[in-house]
């Protein structure tokens, strides 16, 4: 492809775009960012498998709740970001982070320490280049969904 043919492209796309109305560019944005964060969480889930294997499944004692929907995507109202985070289970910060080596005050017992995987961190270095690089395609096809309704 030339460089007019995607800037006639661009052109056609931002046209596009101006003819929405607000709800519908809301929405357009809105569908990207979900789209582009879920690109991340699929990875960080994949992480996390590498390091925990099949206990990403497990429950958690005091919620019921799995260690892989510990990894949670927000988006703001105003579709301006969207943030993925690992907070939604406590247990991932462990394993992202690790622990230092526990003892009882008590009597001394050893608890063991964690090692630090940084499942996320990888994941987010991974995967940053392709999510920005898809945003622009993801808004194109967003864009193109809602006008052609």
């Amino acid at each position: 492809m030339s460089n007019q043919g995607l800037e006639v492209e661009t052109k056609d796309v931002l046209n596009m775009f101006a003819d929405l109305t607000g709800k519908e560019q809301k929405k357009v944005y809105r569908n990207a960012l979900r789209i582009a964060a879920r690109i991340l969480v699929k990875e960080a889930k994949q992480q996390l498998r590498g390091v925990i294997g099949s206990k990403i499944n497990s429950k958690n004692k005091w919620n019921g709740k799995t260690l892989g929907s510990g990894i949670k995507l927000k988006l703001d109202k105003e579709a301006t970001e969207a943030k993925v985070h690992i907070m939604g289970d406590f247990r991932l910060k462990f394993f992202e982070k690790g622990t230092k080596n526990r003892t009882l005050r008590k009597n001394g017992a050893n608890r063991g320490a964690m090692t630090a995987h940084y499942f996320f961190r990888t994941a987010k270095s991974d995967k940053e280049n392709e999510i920005f690089n898809s945003l622009d395609k993801i808004i194109s096809e967003s864009i193109n969904r809602v006008a052609n309704k």
